[in-house]
């Protein structure tokens, strides 16, 4: 099996202040993303998120930031207001 094989699905996404970045997966109310830069804990961000069914509107806030060896950063972003349409269509991403 290829390293290329064990990567996880990432899905483009544009945070409200043009920064960009992809979502890597979603569970339990919170979406994790790999972007450009860090944010602090219980920083509001809201985003644009491109799914292969359209684009998805969220909001949430920072839970956690982590520098990666890219230099880029894994993000945990605990989602707000999640309405029950978007929470299955993220669930339909991960599945």
């Amino acid at each position: 099996m290829s390293d290329a094989s064990l990567e996880r699905p990432r899905f483009p996404l544009t945070l409200s202040d043009g920064e960009r970045g992809h979502a890597t997966g979603y569970a339990d109310g919170v979406l994790y993303v790999v972007c450009e830069r860090a944010h602090p804990p219980g920083q509001p961000l809201s985003l644009m998120l491109v799914t292969p069914d359209g684009e998805l509107a969220l909001s949430g806030k920072s839970a956690r930031s982590k520098r990666r060896e890219d230099g880029t950063f894994d993000l945990q972003l605990k989602l707000v207001s999640l309405r029950r349409d978007q929470r299955i269509a993220l669930e339909k991403l991960v599945s």
